[in-house]
Formats: C-alpha cells, structure tokens, sequence
C-alpha cells in the first residue's frame, strides 16, 4: 500500500502529475491525496477547489475504488509540501523545465522541494512521454541505498525490468596545457565501477528473486550516462546527496540534470533516517547494505 501526495497547480507540469498518478496507482491498495497550497495573497479559494475537483474526477473515472481526497491548504508552498508529504509515503510534484541556473538562484519550488523532502519525491516533467520501458537507477557509493532499494520495490510492483546504471570517470590532476591521467588509473577505476556494479545486482538478486535486472557500467559524467539510460525509460531512481537546490545547482546533482533535461518521470530518494528500530523501508535499505 502507498500513499501518494500530489500536488497540483495551474500548470502543464501539475496536469501531467495526474496522467502520471493514474498510470503508477494500484486502486485496490494505494491511496491519493491531491494537495494545493494556497500562497497568502495568491489566488481565488474557488479557483483552487475547482482545480482539485477537476483532477479528483479525472482520477476517479480513470481509477475505480481508488480513494481519493483533496485539500487546500496555506503556507509557503515549498515548505508546505515537505511537511504534509511526510504524512504519507512518496510526494508527486510537476516539473516545469526552466533554465537551471534559474531555478536554482530563484528557489524554483521542485527543486526546494527535492533538497528538504524526507519522502520519496517524483517529479513529472512538463514534457513526460510516456514509456513502457524500464526502471532506471542509478547507482554509486555515496547517495544509492535507498533509491536502489525503492526502485527494486518499484519495478517488482510493476513487473519491470530493473536496470542499474553505474557511471565512472577518471579524476583527473590538472596540468597548465592538459588534463593528465595514467592508463592505470583508468583501469582501477574501471575495475573498482564493476566491482560496486556487480555488488548492487548480488544485492537485489537477494532483496528481489523473482525481478529480471541487468547492470551496466558506462564510462562518462553521471549526469550525462544517467539522462542518456533515461531513454524510453517508465521512471529513473537517484539517490539525493545534497540538502539545498544551490547545492546541487553548484556541484552538478543528476537529479537536477534529469528533472530538466529528462522526458522521464524521476525520483529523488533521500536516505532514511536513522531510529531505533527503523521502517520497513530502512530495513530494506540496511539489508542491501549487508548483501553488499
């Protein structure tokens, strides 16, 4: 069972949040709850109740039994999304494709929202093209445990096939007329990209029999090898690394590439936090650890 919060707005992005919901919901389980944040100042309460009451039908016709809720509710739009997302499982917002540099100096919301969000968050871009292919993930050392975990439970609820994408390249030391790297270099970094790739498929061999799931190891910048993966792909899987949209503006986030550039549904997973006793979710992401 999962429950999702949409949010919707007046734009192309938030439509193709509910065209997206439609497709990814199990009605005999799942559960969505449509929100709208109201902006002091901002629009008519009217206006914003018909929106939601046009996005519940279109859900309800499309999806029979599934339950459905609605509300508006006030506060900064960014901070309010990240605090009622929390109340259920995966936050489901639009993308509007603005310039990069744009959205992370302005504080575009999608990306506010991505930085702080302690749920899964899928971004439908305005551009989404439907596809029948494959869960991408992407795969590295640093930010990849739970989002390989959460896209091997997603393909499997799917019945999709899983594909892990780990990208390398070799860092390079800068000299005044050239980048310089030795062969052997490039080797150990290709050898050391196999051997975590290889690690990430024992660990969802264990996590999930039953999944079909391929690997492939692609020399390049990670936020080039993960758009191009992304391809005809029905959603791609990032782990989160950073805590603020400048940050990942300034350092080259995937997720930042892939919700501008991409034409596939992405979603941001943070790692969980640590408790006591941990959420299934954590438990799955601590058990791909071990496998690993």
């Amino acid at each position: 069972m999962t429950a999702y919060t949409v949010a919707i707005d007046d734009t192309t992005a938030a439509w193709r949040t509910v065209d997206w919901i439609i497709d990814a919901v199990d009605p005999r389980s799942d559960s969505v709850r449509l929100l709208t944040v109201s902006e002091f100042y901002g629009e008519a309460l009217a206006r914003s109740e018909e929106r939601l009451a046009a996005a519940e039908q279109r859900i309800r016709s499309a999806c029979t039994g599934l339950a459905v809720t609605s509300d508006v509710t006030g506060g900064p739009t960014a901070d309010r999304l990240v605090s009622d997302a929390a109340r259920g499982d995966v936050l489901v917002i639009g993308g509007n494709q603005v310039h990069t540099f744009s959205a992370a100096v302005r504080g575009r919301v999608a990306e506010r929202v991505v930085a702080h969000a302690v749920t899964p968050v899928v971004v439908v871009p305005e551009h989404w093209e439907r596809a029948d292919g494959p869960v991408v993930v992407g795969v590295d050392g640093v930010s990849a445990a739970a989002a390989l975990s959460w896209a091997a439970d997603r393909a499997a609820r799917d019945h999709r096939e899983l594909c892990l994408v780990r990208a390398w390249s070799v860092p390079s030391s800068v000299e005044p007329y050239a980048a310089v790297y030795l062969q052997a270099d490039r080797d150990l970094w290709s050898e050391e990209a196999d051997l975590e790739l290889r690690a990430a498929l024992r660990a969802v061999g264990a996590a999930q029999p039953g999944l079909h799931v391929t690997g492939e190891a692609v020399e390049g910048n990670a936020r080039d090898v993960v758009l191009r993966s992304s391809r005809g792909a029905s959603l791609v899987v990032v782990g989160r690394r950073h805590r603020t949209a400048l940050g990942g503006f300034i350092t080259g986030s995937v997720g930042e590439r892939l919700m501008h550039n991409g034409h596939a549904p992405v979603c941001i997973v943070p790692e969980p936090a640590r408790t006591g006793t941990g959420t299934e979710s954590e438990r799955r992401s601590e058990r791909l650890h071990e496998v690993r």
